[in-house]
């Protein structure tokens, strides 16, 4: 039976599996939203071939060598974006570019900026008048693939200083073509998110490791079992996932009738309770109010609703409420410490917890009226362990090879209508069930149509932007015009701070709770790539934010490859170029600058590596010794400049006037960029703070 399997195999995979993707229709596109989207469609064209897909910004960065978009070739391409600028009122701006290839930018059909070759374009010398309202803009960009592909648009006005154009102020209609593009990439993620190719091997497939990053993803490892998780709820967990945590990438695999616990459920569990005895403990459930104030105050809220909380939320977060009927008290407080321990990949983040905080959060989540699950017929741990291989669990837990799945290629003959891809139980068999959306069927019969070349490479920014939605960034940080959910929580919050009112007394230069998490619109141009990098692995050890009572959780698996992707989406190159060492006479006058006497005064707020603020406000700032590694200099010049520009909520205040002028005339004549380059100087040769915070 086996060789005849293989054989069929082998017949199966004789037609190369990128040949037969014609057995599969893509579906007819959705309806295009009704109003205009933010950002820029942006349509690339390379080796005859051309994919549309949204751009928050005018820039990318394209190192040489590699492809602009995972489904074209690498090699001399062309990009183009399309929309409109709009504006409040009618105004004159200034357009620059910095850019390494050719570029053109045209502005309700005037060509208003064309330049060509390595250097910085010039700026117009006439200003360019937008309208109120929307202003047709098309820019274009060209590269030869033989060097690094650049380009950031820039504007400046009478109001601020250069800047990117911002998301926020551009908009576009969704075209089918862009509609296409969004679906087939939803497919492609879809695919290596839910590990198809776990399953359905074929050799026309990119390696493990290589292509998508995601395709590399793990699943949690078997370990220990028995100490970590309670049978009853293990075996309705297996029994249907989806019941108990939507949106699960986990599989039902068995099929009982509904609201009836299989009886190959019950002998899994049977065998995985097996595997470790669990340490006898207890919860201290005094410890429970402080453990609901770390989950409000470290945003774990934003993703999670409350454990007590029951049916559906509204705002789609991920519920607690079965906790108690899964975890084991020292198990559930070992993996609050290192989520990642057994799971790299897992979307639940490493806050740097210390042994009080996680009993703290245990207590909180192992507390009031939570789901109950009831108990079963009793599970056969032998049976159990010959269901772990022939039921295919190793395939994503263990990356052995399957076992009976039909290969790729086999599954393309049915049009991805039946099997795991079926709507229906009846259309579904025996195979497992994702349950899938509508749309996530589509989504994914669109991306088989169009081909699984793409798998083979990746693009950094594209890479980025699927794990800053798949990670949900956006529940803590404001972005473009989305805004923060946590901040949006205060009624909730605020019932668990109150339960506790001396852990969210604020005293003088502590962290407060309630302040905002930094906004990630120009992340990717405002940090330096190696340090935005360790930041989000959590290997900084200092917190840069003193005054914040949250922290940035650790997010290891992705943190190289964010990093790496905002950079390259806002125009620059994820390597920086080092600096020359600093001037020594501008580095001194930098320093008198940022001093009380003759200087801004900004070690009032600010620590200055040894050196503690003088007379903090509520909690001090980011210590400014940190600030050359952190920040890139051309955003450090432009928050300096006008902060209120950037973030509108800043306490930080502006120094500068329209004209680039500063009150401080003794050095510099008072030109503001001259006076903060010598900040910036000065700042280089101050040694590092010493660590401060939470460690990851």
């Amino acid at each position: 039976m086996r060789f005849l399997l293989a054989g069929l195999l082998v017949a199966a995979l004789s037609v190369p599996i990128f040949a037969q993707t014609a057995a599969i229709q893509a579906p007819p596109l959705p309806d295009a939203p009704d109003k205009p989207v933010i950002g820029l469609a942006l349509t690339f064209s390379a080796g005859g071939k051309t994919d549309t897909r949204p751009a928050r910004l005018v820039a990318l960065h394209v190192p040489a060598g590699q492809p602009v978009s995972p489904f074209l070739a690498a090699g001399p391409f062309t990009a183009t974006w399309t929309g409109e600028i709009n504006r409040p009122l009618r105004s004159d701006y200034v357009f620059s570019a910095d850019v390494s290839g050719s570029f053109k930018l045209t502005v309700n059909d005037k060509v208003v900026l064309e330049t060509a070759g390595e250097a910085t374009a010039e700026k117009l010398n006439k200003k360019v008048r937008l309208n109120k309202g929307a202003n047709r803009i098309v820019a274009e960009f060209a590269s030869d693939g033989k060097q690094d592909a650049t380009v950031r648009l820039l504007w400046s006005s009478k109001e601020f200083p250069n800047e990117p154009v911002p998301p926020a102020t551009m908009s576009h209609a969704v075209s089918p073509d862009e509609l296409s593009g969004n679906r087939i990439r939803e497919g492609r993620f879809l695919f290596a998110e839910f590990r198809c190719a776990a399953c359905h091997a074929d050799p026309s497939l990119p390696a493990r490791g290589t292509g998508m990053p995601e395709l590399a993803q793990d699943a949690p490892v078997f370990d220990d079992l028995g100490a970590k998780y309670n049978e009853t709820w293990l075996a309705h967990w297996i029994n249907d996932p989806h019941s108990i945590r939507p949106r699960s990438i986990m599989p039902k695999v068995f099929h009982a009738p509904e609201g009836k616990v299989d009886q190959k459920a019950a002998d899994l569990a049977a065998y995985f309770v097996s595997l470790g005895k669990a340490e006898e403990a207890k919860v201290n459930p005094d410890n429970g109010p402080l453990g609901g104030v770390l989950f409000a105050n470290l945003g774990c809220i934003a993703c999670h609703s409350t454990p007590d909380a029951q049916g559906k939320d509204e705002n789609n977060r991920v519920p607690l409420a079965h906790l108690k009927a899964k975890w084991k008290p020292v198990a559930l407080r070992e993996y609050l410490k290192a989520p990642e321990k057994n799971y790299l990949w897992t979307h639940m983040p490493n806050f740097g917890l210390s042994d009080q905080e996680a009993e703290q959060l245990t207590a909180y989540l192992l507390s009031g009226k939570q789901r109950e699950f009831a108990a079963g017929s009793a599970g056969d741990a032998a049976r159990g362990a010959q269901l772990l291989v022939t039921a295919n669990c190793l395939n994503c837990h263990a990356g052995m090879p399957p076992m009976q799945t039909p290969a790729l290629a086999q599954t393309l003959q049915s049009g991805w209508t039946k099997g795991c891809m079926a709507p229906d139980p009846t259309a579904r068999g025996n195979a497992p069930d994702f349950a899938f959306t509508a749309a996530q069927r589509e989504a994914l019969q669109a991306f088989a149509a169009h081909g699984f070349d793409s798998l083979k490479q990746d693009v950094p920014l594209e890479f980025a932007e699927r794990q800053l939605a798949n990670n949900n960034c956006v529940a803590c940080h404001a972005r473009d015009q989305t805004p923060s959910l946590w901040f949006a929580l205060e009624e909730e919050m605020r019932a668990l701070q109150q339960a506790v009112p001396a852990a969210v007394t604020h005293e003088e230069g502590k962290p407060a709770a309630g302040t905002t998490a930094p906004i990630l619109t120009w992340t990717g141009e405002k940090l330096q790539p190696e340090w935005m990098a360790k930041f989000i692995a959590g290997h900084i050890g200092y917190k840069p934010r003193p005054w914040i009572i949250a922290r940035m959780p650790a997010f290891k698996a992705a943190a190289e490859g964010i990093a790496a992707g905002l950079s390259m989406e806002h125009g620059f190159s994820p390597v920086l170029t080092l600096e020359p060492a600093p001037e020594p006479e501008r580095a001194k006058i930098g320093g008198i600058l940022l001093g009380e006497s003759g200087g801004f005064n900004c070690t009032t707020c600010h620590g200055l590596g040894e050196r503690a603020p003088t007379a903090v406000f509520e909690a001090p700032g980011i210590n400014l010794a940190y600030t050359p590694e952190r920040l890139r200099k051309g955003y450090y010049h432009r928050w300096v400049l006008h902060p209120l520009r950037i973030d509108p909520d800043t306490k930080m205040p502006r120094f500068s006037d329209d004209d680039g002028k500063t009150p401080l005339t003794d050095h510099y004549e008072g030109v503001a960029s001259d006076q903060f380059e010598g900040i910036w100087q000065h700042l280089r040769t101050i040694p590092k703070a010493p660590a401060h915070g939470f460690k990851h």
